[in-house]
């Protein structure tokens, strides 16, 4: 019941947060009950917390376990573990900023997988929302968030980081909504050290100049790097979604898609 509860009141606190940056700052200004595709998202908003994220941690754990046997981490003591190596003996505060960096890094490299052949389907769902806000940003297929998280955790088990160095993952959390607002924000100077609401809009664009541009989650310093930046100035995405055959709705029907779909990319 406390989970619930908890559950319930993080719920009601983030809407009433970004239903007011929404409606102060917002872009696409709209009723909340005539949202397109708003039980769909609602639907995600259950599933994603309560039921993806244990498929993931479960999926992590499995992983982990093998990872641990192999560079010697004893699995009686791993409640306690706290990192092994040069890196796990480094102070947690630069743990942290090497973890987010590193984290980032990895993310962008899998999320540019996901753009391509038979894993594109499944990081489609996450793209059919026409209308995008900080709601749409929990519309992820389960198969997309346990892949992303394995590829990430794993490397960064390896490397010896202790579990105590990703206190950032709430707040990461809470900017992946962010981004996904209808903001205007491209946080001026800071648009190319710090990913903003506009960046990532343009990466939900199917605009043909935008498609497979932006994919970093906090950093767009990758995007300049390889070649994937994409913000003109004083320009805001309009055409949001998936291009061609268009991802169905209703969350059943999007939980089998990727299953069904052909291969193709974005």
């Amino acid at each position: 019941m406390k989970s619930v509860a908890g559950f319930l009141i993080v719920m009601v606190t983030l809407s009433l947060l970004f239903a007011l940056l929404e409606w102060k700052w917002g872009r696409f200004k709209q009723r909340f009950f005539s949202r397109p595709a708003l039980g769909t998202d609602l639907s995600y908003w259950v599933l994603t917390p309560l039921v993806t994220d244990w498929i993931t941690r479960v999926a992590v754990i499995v992983t982990i376990v093998p990872l641990a046997l192999l560079v010697g981490v004893s699995l009686a003591n791993f409640k306690s573990y706290s990192g092994y190596g040069p890196i796990g003996r480094w102070p947690v505060v630069l743990q942290s900023v090497l973890m987010l960096v590193l984290s980032d890094f990895l993310s962008y490299w899998m999320h540019r997988l996901f753009h391509r052949g038979r894993l594109w389907p499944f990081h489609a769902v996450h793209h059919s929302a026409t209308h995008l806000d900080w709601l749409a940003a929990a519309r992820v297929h389960p198969v997309n968030d346990v892949l992303t998280k394995v590829a990430i955790v794993a490397p960064l088990f390896l490397l010896g980081f202790s579990p105590k160095a990703a206190v950032y993952v709430p707040v990461a959390t809470l900017y992946a909504l962010l981004l996904h607002t209808s903001l205007p924000w491209t946080f001026g100077p800071l648009r190319f050290v710090v990913a903003s609401p506009v960046f990532h809009r343009w990466h939900h664009s199917r605009e043909p100049e935008a498609i497979d541009k932006n994919f970093g989650g906090f950093f767009p310093i990758w995007d300049l790097m390889f070649g994937t930046f994409y913000m003109p100035s004083g320009k805001l995405p309009e055409d949001l979604g998936v291009a061609g055959d268009p991802v169905p709705t209703g969350l059943w029907a999007q939980l089998k898609y990727p299953f069904n779909a052909g291969r193709g990319g974005a």
